[in-house]
């Protein structure tokens, strides 16, 4: 009697062994974002406030920017991937020894790496035939990181970035290979500023190609002081067929770089305006906007960004899709969280959950709230995957 009681006993405790759900774990996945004067770093910090989930497990992205002093502390050891998007503070930290050695021996050991436009151009061989001042510093503080050479003129490319006002969304076509950041899609319009295109590669491998040529998209031009400003010169680019994104290894780090910007959402069928402003740095010149057109919503390629910090981290794939959400200012008594492809918002004052809406525009009314609160919004996508956004505000 009692055996057959204990294998009764053990029956059950097998069954409700098979039965019980499988725990449900959390992934932290710490971001270094290299801090920059330029606008797009902001973009970068927004499209990482971001969770999705596979295989019974949440991923949530957590972004600190850093900068000089926590590469030389050996901070980097406390993150899983160093990001480095259109900066070009770099190209001077990188001339210090030691600053290249604490990057390059966090990648080594297995750190991801994540480089846009600027940190491409970091991660490259630098100038196969150098012919200005910035070519030789980038040359020298490059990393090495991926065996190319970039195509990234300083009268040509890279007046895209010096004679910018703010408005430079233009959309360059890309051929994108078969891998897995691209989830199967085979073109993809991003923005173009400045950035290179690669050559010369063995290791690496190219993950897209420039399919246009940013002259004949967006033409701009020199000009000159003959008692009112006159175009003298078009300013040319050679970028069309080179490689605009590529995958390599460097020890057991993994890396990802792209020329353009999949961060800053593109302007389709756009115009070119010059005329004399001041450039994104504040140096007045001759400048040109992008205009006209429509303007793609912010997060239109940040599936792209947020999938390629995931793959260098070794993590499953999040899905291919829009997604973003932003708070905006106090009006009339409520607060906006404008958003993009989310089904409900859910809205959070001092950490408890306030008030949830599931039709935009997403609000939340702020009726009887005084003080100083902190207010965060969390969207959630058709796949359940989840952005979101916090700011504080303070109500008479």
């Amino acid at each position: 009697m009692k055996k057959t009681g204990a294998i009764v006993c053990i029956i059950f405790f097998l069954v409700g062994v098979q039965a019980a759900p499988a725990p449900h774990e959390t992934h932290e996945v710490k971001i270094a974002l290299y801090d920059s004067i330029s606008p797009s770093v902001n973009l970068l910090e927004k499209a990482f406030r971001y969770t999705w989930h596979a295989d019974d497990t949440t991923y949530e992205m957590h972004v600190t920017r850093i900068g000089w002093q926590d590469v030389m502390n050996g901070s980097l050891e406390n993150y899983d991937v160093l990001v480095i998007g259109a900066s070009g503070r770099q190209y001077f930290h990188g001339l210090f020894p030691q600053w290249r050695k604490q990057v390059k021996e966090f990648i080594h050991n297995g750190g991801g790496y994540v480089g846009i436009c600027g940190g491409a151009n970091m991660a490259s061989d630098g100038y196969e035939r150098p012919s200005h001042i910035l070519d030789f510093l980038i040359t020298a503080a490059s990393l090495g990181l991926i065996d190319a050479h970039v195509n990234d003129d300083q009268n040509e490319e890279w007046q895209y970035l010096w004679k910018e006002e703010g408005r430079a969304n233009i959309p360059i076509r890309h051929t994108l290979s078969e891998h897995p950041i691209f989830g199967g899609t085979e073109h993809r319009y991003l923005t173009y500023g400045g950035g290179p295109g690669l050559y010369g590669m063995v290791d690496a491998v190219s993950i897209a190609t420039y399919d246009e040529e940013p002259m004949d998209k967006a033409p701009i031009h020199y000009w000159m002081w003959l008692g009112t400003w006159k175009p003298y010169r078009t300013i040319v680019t050679d970028i069309r067929g080179y490689h605009a994104a590529a995958e390599t290894t460097y020890g057991a780090g993994k890396v990802i770089v792209y020329g353009a910007h999949p961060e800053i959402p593109p302007r389709m069928n756009g115009t070119v305006e010059e005329f004399f402003g001041f450039t994104i740095y504040g140096i007045p010149r001759y400048v040109y906007a992008w205009t006209g057109g429509t303007q793609q919503n912010l997060s239109y390629n940040w599936w792209m960004v947020r999938r390629s910090v995931a793959y260098v981290c070794s993590l499953p794939l999040p899905p291919v899709e829009e997604l973003c959400v932003s708070l905006q200012d106090v009006q009339q008594g409520r607060i906006e969280a404008y958003a993009e492809n989310a089904e409900r918002v859910e809205f959070y004052v001092d950490g408890e959950l306030a008030h949830v809406d599931e039709e935009a525009p997403f609000e939340m009314p702020l009726d009887n709230w005084e003080g100083t609160h902190r207010i965060k919004a969390v969207g959630y996508s058709p796949s359940g995957a989840e952005a979101w956004d916090e700011r504080f505000i303070t109500l008479a």
